[in-house]
């Protein structure tokens, strides 16, 4: 059984995608931690999924059950089937775009250790530019969208947006950035 210190590791990548893909409808019956919660509980109780896999694929397998867990929250609480369909396939897009899909198991780990680690400065970035970095890269809205989603000026959304993204540049490339 994996113990709950070796599951932490995950929820710092965990927590980001719940953030990302969460539904603001959602959001004042539920608290993305709690999904994150629930997934890495439920990982505790079933050890044999998680057993003697590489940490590429213990957080695929994760990603896959917070996702679930999204749906099922999402159903309970009444929402239609394409806001379903909307969420899982935000939350697909996300694992593809890490996961990749013909690489070898050393690339996939080394795809695994940047993306936590880029998950990881995301959650140290000042809000205002992780925000802008989330609805821009993991939910596709054009800076004017974003501009006006935020009560801001296009310019200060690019500004946000070039600011967050040197400084996760910084990050992944060694070179400290935000926090580090």
């Amino acid at each position: 059984m994996p113990a709950p210190h070796e599951l932490e590791r995950y929820r710092t990548a965990l927590t980001q995608q719940a953030e990302c893909s969460f539904p603001d409808w959602l959001r004042g019956k539920l608290d993305p931690a709690d999904l994150v919660q629930q997934t890495l509980l439920e990982a505790l109780r079933a050890p044999d999924r998680l057993a003697e896999r590489p940490d590429y694929e213990a957080l695929a397998y994760l990603r896959r059950a917070l996702g679930h867990n999204l749906t099922d929250a999402m159903r309970k609480h009444g929402r239609s089937r394409p806001d379903l369909d909307a969420a899982a396939a935000s939350s697909g897009q996300l694992v593809e775009a890490v996961a990749g899909g013909h690489t070898s198991p050393s690339e996939r780990a080394e795809r695994n250790e940047r993306f936590t680690k880029l998950a990881a400065a995301l959650d140290r970035l000042p809000a205002a530019q992780r925000l802008a970095v989330e609805l821009r890269y993991l939910q596709g809205h054009k800076v004017l969208d974003i501009a006006r989603l935020m009560s801001r000026s296009e310019g200060a959304v690019s500004l946000l947006l070039n600011r967050a993204l040197g400084a996760l540049r910084d990050v992944l490339a060694g070179a400290g950035g935000p926090g580090e």
